[in-house]
């Protein structure tokens, strides 16, 4: 069956018309009309209806169309994105917090497929505003204090809590949660925090803290150290635990695993750089299916945490 035949029908059935679709398309009605022809003796069907008011779908014709039109669509699409790969460039402005090394993965994995797209990663936790900050992509934790924009679940972040064998040596092993009250703790926190909440999965804690630091690579670097226990994001952990003989405690009561949102402003028509950013982290998160909850687009003032 010819693809091109195929598609050429597709765009009649939607145009109503072989002089709309040519009109489209660029493509002579004539070229059209030929390969309707062949497409409907190749397939020994009648696929339109003529009329001088233009062309309708016979029954076999609109059952072939119901069949292959989103089929088209996609290869048509595929099509286009492979082209706009060798084309698309510019700058996108993206901002994440300290230590969220597997958006810094996609980030490295999109540079990779745009070569001609530059991007500027700012690296804060602080509240932003996408306008006055200039900012395409943001990718936030916790509460989102946001408006006229577009919030999208990302990641569940996922932490581990670990220690240095000498702190074990000195303190022996929590059993339980509780028993962190007696060990030296570090952790994130704002500057103005004076002890750490910490969210498991039954309960939550209330931690005085040695060190805190709203920077996940100080933390980790103390608790390498060997100043105290702490929680850090799963990917650093898993690192920390494989080159510096680090030690998981407390597997059997992890920490609530905690959202990560892709926050950006609504664009009526954004701009092809953003458009393949968004087309990308789409598939990112199709292929996390089941880590993650999808949810659809939620309402949020340009300002978020």
């Amino acid at each position: 069956m010819n693809l091109n035949a195929l598609s050429l029908f597709v765009s009649v059935v939607q145009d109503g018309s072989l002089s709309k679709a040519s009109e489209r398309l660029n493509v002579p009605i004539a070229t059209i009309s030929r390969q309707i022809t062949e497409l409907e003796k190749s397939l020994n069907i009648q696929l339109f209806d003529r009329k001088k008011s233009g062309v309708k779908p016979t029954m076999a014709g609109q059952q072939l169309y119901e069949q292959v039109y989103q089929n088209i669509d996609n290869l048509l699409q595929v099509e286009k994105t492979l082209a706009d790969n060798q084309e698309i460039s510019g700058k996108l402005r993206i901002s994440t917090f300290t230590g969220l090394e597997e958006v810094w993965a996609w980030i490295d994995e999109f540079c990779t497929l745009y070569p001609k797209v530059s991007i500027h990663c700012q690296v804060t936790d602080r509240v932003l505003d996408l306008v006055e900050d200039n900012i395409d992509f943001a990718f936030r934790a916790g509460n989102l204090h946001t408006d006229n924009a577009v919030a999208r679940l990302a990641i569940m972040a996922k932490t581990k809590c670990l220690t240095h064998p000498t702190i074990l040596a000195k303190y022996g092993t929590p059993q339980t949660p509780d028993d962190l009250q007696h060990f030296p703790y570090v952790g994130f926190a704002k500057a103005e925090q004076k002890e750490l909440m910490i969210s498991l999965e039954n309960k939550v804690l209330k931690l005085p803290c040695v060190f805190t630091s709203n920077d996940v690579y100080a933390i980790a670097y103390l608790i390498q150290q060997g100043r105290g226990v702490g929680y850090l994001p799963e990917t650093i952990a898993n690192r920390l635990i494989h080159e510096y003989g680090l030690i998981e405690i407390l597997s059997d009561y992890p920490m609530r695993a905690y959202p990560v949102h892709l926050l950006y402003l609504k664009h009526r028509y954004p701009s092809s750089v953003m458009r393949a950013f968004l087309d990308f982290v789409s598939s990112k998160l199709e292929v996390q299916a089941d880590a993650i909850k999808r949810i659809d687009p939620i309402s949020t003032k340009s300002k978020a945490y």
